[in-house]
């Protein structure tokens, strides 16, 4: 009797060790299992839209390596710097946005969303030493953008895209059953969203503004908020936005796009270059490297008009083939939002998507002159660390989310073994 007391009270001890232990996991045993690519007993085999993501974004990467150091040889060679230096530099960001996106990819983005208000406070914190003369801030053009030392400087603002597209999923999946009231999803979001994107147009930065905005827009539409309360609010809050652009720099670049002929050395003279370089690349380009515009005639070739040099260098063709790569893209988004295995999943997916569908946009816009000037990259393709590394990041998400999707394909019906006859008595 006695051993079989004692043999209940150390099972009793093991079995509340054990429960203890697993309560209070280590963090570090957890991202080793990551790394490790441990996965669940109960994990669905990796979906196609998985590997359509990450073969459209390593060829976009690809193409950007190649034209980065297309754009960037010339510039090296007038500083006396090696032609490879930005390559390299792209290249390492790169390895640092490929580890990320693919430890993000095995981990729950659930997790994520439960610490996205510490994301969007420590963006909040970032965007402010941004604007305080400190020594770790770095102004560029006027730009007060960048925050680092030495060679080593990120952008505050490209955290910010991420950082608000979880925070705002999370709130929208958390209030669902309270999504047609306006105070409590609505009201919420655009107000985080308006802090963050007035954080961001100080610096000045009025591209990534909008494309914060209009991010967290979309995800409101797809969280099935009241159109008539979106429309309510975001309307007077652009008006501001556009009467914002009245004045300064930004007055410049707004008429500069009206007429470009007419401000041609002044604010006009980017996209004036752009479109001759476009325009001299006709059909098939003038071959790779042998772009002309990059020789100093169109500024900031290898970030903001970097898709000026692709259509001078490969042409009609290589312009429709970006573009392609991107609308692959943004369809595979659109279905892991569409096979998502819940709510979160779902705007999440539909953030990201939007962000890079938008930015992407923006870009080729102004590089055809469609749109003025906005200052921003290429996802993917344009030189430029920190938007590489957080883009990157934001697509381990992504595939995370489409990591754990629910197929729409109809199950098979279980076949009907034959009975087995009765047994006589």
């Amino acid at each position: 009797m006695v051993g079989l007391t004692r043999f209940v009270v150390r099972r009793s001890r093991r079995r509340a060790a054990e429960r203890l232990r697993m309560q209070f996991v280590s963090p570090v045993r957890g991202l080793r299992d990551v790394l490790g690519g441990r996965q669940e007993p109960t994990a669905q085999p990796v979906p196609t839209v998985f590997w359509v993501i990450v073969s459209t974004v390593g060829a976009l990467c690809g193409i950007g390596l190649v034209f980065v150091l297309s754009a960037t040889s010339v510039m090296a060679a007038k500083n006396g710097s090696s032609s490879w230096y930005s390559f390299g530099r792209q290249s390492i960001w790169l390895g640092l946005g490929v580890a990320a996106a693919v430890v993000l990819s095995r981990f729950d983005y659930r997790t994520l969303l439960r610490y996205s208000p510490i994301f969007i406070a420590g963006s909040f914190v970032m965007l402010l030493l941004v604007l305080l003369p400190t020594p770790l801030r770095h102004e560029v053009n006027g730009s007060r953008r960048w925050f680092g030392f030495g060679q080593v400087q990120v952008q505050p603002s490209e955290l910010a895209k991420i950082s608000v597209i979880l925070f705002v999923a999370n709130l929208l999946d958390r209030r669902r059953h309270v999504r047609s009231d306006p105070r409590l999803t609505v009201i919420p979001v655009l107000l985080i969203t308006c802090v963050t994107s007035g954080l961001v147009l100080i610096e000045p930065d009025l591209g990534t503004a909008v494309l914060i905005a209009s991010s967290a827009i979309v995800m409101l539409v797809v969280a099935g908020c009241r159109l008539d309360a979106i429309a309510g609010w975001t309307l007077p809050i652009g008006a501001v936005g556009l009467l914002s652009t009245m004045w300064g720099y930004r007055r410049q670049r707004m008429l500069a796009f009206t007429d470009p002929w007419k401000y041609q050395t002044q604010a006009g003279f980017q996209t004036l270059q752009s479109q001759v370089g476009l325009a001299t690349g006709g059909l098939f380009g003038v071959g790779l490297g042998n772009s002309r515009a990059k020789w100093g005639f169109l500024p900031e070739a290898h970030t903001d008009f970097i898709f000026a040099i692709i259509g001078e260098e490969l042409g009609l063709v290589g312009c429709v083939a970006v573009i392609a790569l991107f609308g692959v893209l943004i369809g595979a988004g659109c279905m892991v939002a569409l096979r998502a295995p819940d709510r979160a999943g779902t705007l999440v997916a539909c953030g990201i998507t939007a962000w890079i569908g938008i930015q992407a946009a923006i870009n080729i816009g102004v590089s055809v002159g469609v749109l003025p000037n906005k200052g921003m990259t290429l996802p993917f393709v344009s030189y430029g660390g920190s938007s590489l590394t957080v883009t990157l990041a934001g697509i381990g998400i992504l595939l995370s989310v489409a990591r754990r999707s629910v197929s729409t394909r109809s199950p098979k019906a279980p076949s009907r073994s034959p009975r087995p006859p009765l047994a006589r008595r």
